[in-house]
Parts: C-alpha cells; structure tokens; sequence
C-alpha cells in the first residue's frame, strides 16, 4: 500500500519541533494542543515509528523524527513555493540580517547564493557582531532576522543547534605543552568566553590570555600561526587546526545553543530566509 504524507501533519510536526512544545505549537497554529497530538500520533501509527519524545524538559524529536522533519521542511517548503508561484506572491525589499562571523561562514555562506537565485527581488544586508549585541539592536528594529549564541540564561528565540565547542592548535605546533597553557579568546561580550575560562579554573589548569579578538578569523589565525590554542565551534573549525582534548591536558567543553531571533510581524522575505536556514540546519544535522 503506498503510504502518502499529510502535509498539515507534517507542519504540526515541525512547529512542535521549532517551539519545544504542543503549547507553543498551538500557539503558533491556532489549533488545540489535542488536535496537535491526534494527527502527530496518527502519522506515528501511520510510518511505524516514534517521531517525538516528552519529558519534564519538553519534547524533542526521536532520530526518525529528527530525519522525518528535515524531509518534512522541504516538502513545506515546495507546498508553499507552489501556491506563491500560482498567487504571484513573490518576496522583495531588503533583508536585513544579523549574525555572529563564525556562523556566517558554517550557516549562511552556503545558503546565501541559494536563496538570492531563488529570490532576485530581494536585496540581503548581513551584518556580523556578537550575540550580545545583536539581540538589543533587533529589538530595536535594525535588522529583520538574527542567528545567535543563545544566552543561556535568558535564551531567545527559536533553537536551531546545538553547537559543540572544541579546543585547537595549529599542526605542527605544540602550544599545549606549555606549563602555563597560552591561550587565544574572542574579546569581552563573547558570551562563550566566560565559559572557557570557568572550565579552565575549574580543571585547575593555569593559562594566561596572550591574544584577544571580535572575529573569527583574527582568532584563527593566532592559532595558526602555532603560539596559542583557542576553543572554537566545531563548525568553524578548518582543516590547518588539529583538535586537542583530555588526553593533551584540556577540560571538556560545552555546547552552545544557535537561536533564531526574528523581529515582530516579519515580511514574507524574511520568513522564507527563516525557512531556508531551518532547513539548511536539518540537512546539517542530517548529514552528522
């Protein structure tokens, strides 16, 4: 029998996903959290697996949902495409965006050619800055769309990833076996700074700040050029560092949280980028 999905469904699916949670989805859908769960449960009975796990935390995707949503953000993402095209709907205007260097080059560089060929009326404005500044300057209305570190206490916006946090050093250079460790940190604001330096205290491992820096590539490059070792998202890692843990003297890490942060009443421009980037992240964690 040949199985058809129901693409209302599959769009309960992925805003439970988005939002955490069936209230935040019903929220969101204008449809009751019961509604919500019947057709979700009725697509698990229908595909023979699990989609969604619940606990005290929220609800998460299982594996099978997490591969179902990415496949499921397309076939949205196509439905819509279709009814534009067939209503003439097409988005136009500036787009503006705000997000962090090291995610500019991991998340948007590959997804920036593909969204201007698909939208050539639209006119894409991307400014790279710390979270921490960012977040206030959406708020504040100067930009339509923003991807962040999420501060852990306060999180805003919609999760998109999480992003593990790995320490590194130039090949061929072995900064890490200085008995005081030299180490290179994105400059005061980054809110993944504090963090490092509490995992270094907290290990007791003495080191001592030799190069500070707002973007990613002045940090990578004092890595490369083999005097420092620094901790990065694992993203934004290139092929010249080689990846340093335990067993050379380091403490474990953490994962940052990419949040999506988008200004009141976005424009149609601005909700099919949302769309795009939710995408781009399922492929990504797809293809892990």
């Amino acid at each position: 029998m040949t199985v058809h999905f129901d693409l209302a469904a599959l769009g309960m699916l992925v805003a439970v996903a988005e939002t955490g949670g069936f209230t935040a989805a019903s929220a969101r859908l204008g449809r009751t959290q019961s509604a919500i769960s019947v057709r979700i449960q009725d697509l698990e009975n229908q595909l023979g697996h699990k989609l969604l796990e619940r606990s005290r935390r929220g609800v998460t995707p299982t594996d099978a949902g997490e591969r179902l949503i990415a496949h499921a953000r397309r076939l949205l993402a196509v439905e819509r495409e279709a009814l534009a095209d067939l209503s003439g709907d097409t988005p136009s205007g500036r787009l503006r965006i705000g997000i962090p260097d090291d995610y500019m080059d991991a998340y948007l560089r590959p997804l920036i050619a593909r969204f201007a060929a698909e939208h050539p009326k639209v006119e894409l404005e991307v400014r790279c800055d710390l979270s921490k500044r960012i977040e206030p300057a959406l708020l504040a209305g100067e930009f339509d769309i923003a991807v962040v570190t999420q501060d852990p206490n306060k999180p805003m916006g919609e999760m998109l990833r999480r992003e593990p946090l790995v320490w590194v050093a130039a090949r061929g250079h072995r900064p890490e076996l200085q008995e005081t460790l030299p180490l290179a940190l994105f400059a005061e604001g980054c809110r993944a700074r504090p963090r490092i330096l509490a995992a270094l205290n907290t290990a007791g491992k003495a080191h001592r700040l030799v190069f500070s820096c707002s973007h990613t590539s002045g940090v990578l490059s004092a890595v490369e050029a083999g005097f420092c070792v620094a901790a990065i998202t694992e993203s934004a890692m290139p092929p010249s560092l080689r990846r340093l843990g335990p067993a050379e003297g380091l403490p474990p890490l953490f994962e940052l949280s990419v949040g999506l942060i988008m200004a009141p009443h976005p424009d149609l421009a601005a909700r099919r980028f949302a769309d795009a980037l939710r995408e781009e992240m399922s492929m990504l964690r797809l293809a892990a």
